[in-house]
């Protein structure tokens, strides 16, 4: 699992929440399964952070890169808290929920295919099914958006 990030900053909770909604591209995730492909068509020739606060003080922060189709990629999850000096964002990154739930579905499907090999004694194409699980399964978690998301929340240490 992903560990805890936490930023410091000397900055009020509103401002740094001003600072936010100033930096950011704003893109809500809803429901709609369209919306994201969207707003990557929107966006296709430009790098950018984009996210959204969805209450008063929890953050979501994604990378898009440009001339990439990178809706699934890892994001940054948390919020704002007031301290004495200033405020902390605490968060976590990691995949969005819909990446979970595509890959248990790709699970599932490619297990059902490899066990209708298996008792159909077809043990080359449950061995390329395998493969293919594995490589997908693999290439589908896999991303480097996780250094670019903690420079970004590095710089709002200022």
């Amino acid at each position: 699992m992903s560990r805890e990030i936490v930023i410091e900053t000397s900055m009020s909770p509103k401002k740094l929440c001003k600072r936010l909604d100033r930096e950011l591209t704003e893109y809500r995730p809803t429901l709609n399964i369209f919306s994201l492909g969207r707003f990557m068509r929107k966006h296709r020739y430009e790098t950018c952070f984009y996210g959204c606060r969805r209450d008063d003080y929890r953050v979501v922060i994604f990378h898009h890169q440009a001339k990439k189709r990178d809706g699934g990629a890892s994001g940054f999850f948390g919020e704002i808290e007031k301290t004495e000096n200033g405020s902390r964002l605490k968060g976590r990154i990691r995949k969005p929920v819909s990446a979970y739930v595509s890959a248990a579905l790709l699970t599932l499907i490619a297990w059902v295919l490899i066990l209708m090999c298996a008792g159909l004694r077809e043990f080359y194409a449950m061995g390329a099914f395998s493969g293919i699980w594995a490589v997908a399964l693999f290439l589908m978690m896999s991303d480097n958006k996780k250094k670019l998301i903690e420079a970004y929340l590095e710089s709002l240490r200022e």
